[in-house]
């Protein structure tokens, strides 16, 4: 059994070592950079083409990349459409859930050191559509326009290492949470999170669109898969009628820390992603109830999956242990072989050491919503929050 060399992130999903993360260079594409020109068409009628004039270039940066992608997308269907087509995924995938900011990105990154799984890498998420015909040119060039750590936490970034296939679905144009950061003014309740409850066509298209895309991260390279998104906690059930007896790593974390930094990193990414400037003024509540949404669904989705293929991780023992946590999942999930990957872990958390946590103070009023929201969740992992009656009302303008 062989490992992966990684250059680590900080241990921890809110770190970096030198205050807060700046916003991402103009010359660093955004998602948008990714998409065909029919859907960024779309995307641009659906918001009504309300482009802040500073973010005019961008827009015009992606019309041009639109059109480049159209064109390898239909070279990459004409070399590789059959042959993607007939790839089955053999070995079912891994999937790391839980709510934005709870560790996911630190645990996918220490999965994806153990050379047996595959994973979908930032470009092929980037780039969905063409990244079979493409991904030899950025492996020269790209390099050149990624910062090196992502602007919302510090995490490291490059286009070889893992990324939540989230992205490759919103590129495609599929309903995703993620299309918002293009134009984050706008309001309303945003797509549904479950393919489950989309109507006909367009939950048979979400299907579609995620199965193909992991086809082609799969063509000639049989090893299990490990995919991470937030998002995918709303979708554990469909998931796991997609691709029988899958299994997953749900990371969960302090609501009083989650929710501050969740709001920090919408809003960072809105500023350095978005196609308008600004952020919708119901942000707060907006996240609230997408997360009163995703574990609905989710606490009721891990009924049907069964036992012993849904696992509980505290991002608190994640940090505070990652050996002995990883040994864990390999155990209760039977991935075998820990013993031959554990170095590579032990390297990467003694590399990684040093690195100091970001805090994002709540305010007495967001304090007493996530006392209030957060109740279910907290009980249920083993967080303690506050007194409802002892936390203060946030004083009214």
């Amino acid at each position: 059994m062989s490992v992966r060399v990684l250059v680590p992130s900080p241990v921890g999903a809110d770190t970096m070592a030198n205050g807060a993360p700046a916003g991402l260079p103009r010359r660093t594409p955004r998602p948008w950079h990714g998409m065909t020109m029919p859907v960024w068409l779309r995307l641009l009628v659906r918001n009504h083409f309300a482009v802040s004039p500073s973010r005019i270039p961008m827009a015009l940066a992606v019309s041009v990349f639109s059109v480049l992608n159209s064109s390898a997308a239909v070279v990459q269907r004409i070399r590789f459409g059959r042959a993607v087509s007939r790839t089955r995924i053999e070995i079912p995938p891994l999937f790391i859930v839980g709510h934005w900011r709870t560790g996911t990105t630190l645990l996918h990154e220490l999965l994806a050191l153990d050379d047996r799984f595959a994973y979908p890498t930032t470009y092929q998420c980037m780039a969905p559509r063409h990244f079979l015909v493409t991904r030899r040119m950025m492996t020269r060039l790209g390099g050149l326009l990624l910062p090196e750590h992502r602007p919302i936490d510090g995490m490291r970034l490059r286009w070889d290492l893992p990324q939540e296939d989230e992205f490759a679905l919103c590129v495609q144009g599929l309903p995703s949470l993620y299309a918002g950061w293009a134009f984050p003014r706008r309001g309303g309740d945003g797509p549904t999170l479950d393919p489950a409850e989309m109507l006909g066509e367009e939950g048979r298209r979400w299907r579609a669109a995620l199965l193909g895309f992991l086809q082609a991260v799969t063509l000639g390279d049989g090893r299990r898969l490990v995919l991470k998104s937030p998002a995918h906690t709303a979708r554990a059930a469909t998931l796991a009628e997609m691709f029988p007896g899958a299994s997953f790593v749900h990371m969960v974390r302090d609501p009083y820390v989650v929710v501050p930094s969740a709001l920090e990193a919408w809003r960072r990414m809105a500023d350095s992603l978005g196609l308008q400037t600004g952020c919708r003024p119901d942000l707060e509540d907006h996240l609230m109830g997408v997360f009163e949404a995703m574990y609905r669904r989710f606490e009721e989705d891990r009924k049907r999956i069964g036992p012993g293929r849904v696992v509980d991780v505290r991002y608190e023992d994640l940090v505070a242990d990652p050996v002995a946590v990883m040994a864990r999942i390999y155990q209760s999930l039977g991935l075998g072989g820990f013993e031959g990957v554990r170095p590579a872990i032990e390297g990467y958390v003694e590399a990684a050491a040093g690195y100091l946590t970001n805090r994002h103070e709540s305010t007495p009023g967001l304090r007493r919503r996530i006392t209030e929201r957060w109740a279910g969740y907290a009980r249920r992992y083993g967080y303690e929050l506050d007194d409802p009656q002892a936390v203060p009302v946030a004083p009214t303008a």
